[in-house]
């Protein structure tokens, strides 16, 4: 059992480029992926990074911050085309007006539109992926570590859950043998909602105490949701006022569990 709330952080160098990563999942239903501060450009590498937490994750909002500091390469380029019509109009007016041509290279550089530089910065890609790979296993843990609290807590409230319904089991058997021998024909017949509310409610036990590492947050979902469906059938049909309380103090533990299991990946 996976928490589906977490977090982790991630430091890594190269050289003169350093990277923090940070991840943070929250509660969600479905699996829903944002990466913060990559630049529009970095569109390969931000999909990447998504199928990386895809292959880890199943359920639950999931927030990855990039803070990076790469160093920027200045690429300077020269626009020859620009710079031979300004020689060539130089040329044109010393000769127009008689006048000396005496310049060099350096008195053209700084026209507009002769030289102009480019930004480049250093890939990230090399220290992003190992970052986002090393944060997930440190999230995963943490993930680990907070479903094991919750299916404890999770596993308290089963059991009381299940005392109480069996414990309707055995006043509905001890009530229905008596009222036969007095042919009572209005008797309550909860027969069917009690078995299945017991039936579900043994699923729910497997289903939490399981190994499996595959995602059991809808499982337990729809059996919570199967449970209360029974109870609520019950409570409806009864009078009797210990069906009642026992039935209200069962809905009050599933609703606890139905709480926990909106954390539960």
């Amino acid at each position: 059992m996976k928490s589906m709330t977490a977090y982790s952080c991630v430091f890594k160098r190269k050289g003169a480029q350093s990277l923090q990563l940070i991840l943070r999942s929250l509660n969600f239903k479905y699996l829903d992926i944002t990466i913060h501060n990559l630049p529009p450009e970095n569109i390969l590498l931000e999909e990447t990074i998504k199928k990386e937490i895809k292959q880890k994750i199943q359920r639950g909002k999931i927030e990855v911050y990039v803070f990076s500091k790469t160093p920027i390469g200045h690429q300077i380029h020269i626009d020859e085309k620009t710079l031979a019509k300004y020689v060539t109009e130089a040329r044109h007016l010393a000769k127009k007006y008689n006048l000396r041509c005496d310049v060099s290279i350096s008195d053209f550089l700084n026209l507009p539109q002769v030289v102009w530089s480019e930004e480049k910065k250093k890939s990230e890609e090399s220290l992003v992926i190992p970052a986002v790979r090393e944060g997930l296993h440190k999230l995963l843990a943490f993930k680990e570590k907070g479903g094991q609290i919750i299916s404890k807590q999770m596993g308290k409230n089963l059991t009381q859950l299940k005392h109480n319904i069996v414990e309707i089991d055995r006043l509905r058997k001890l009530k229905k043998g008596k009222s036969a021998s007095a042919d009572d024909g209005n008797r309550e017949d909860i027969d069917e909602e009690v078995s299945l509310g017991l039936f579900y409610t043994e699923k729910l036990e497997k289903t939490i105490s399981a190994k499996s590492a595959s995602p059991k947050g809808k499982s337990i979902d729809f059996l919570t949701q199967e449970i209360l469906r029974e109870l609520n059938a019950a409570s409806s049909k009864t009078k009797d006022k210990t069906f009642a309380f026992l039935i209200v103090e069962a809905k009050s533990y599933l609703d606890r569990i139905r709480e926990q299991a909106q954390n539960i990946e």
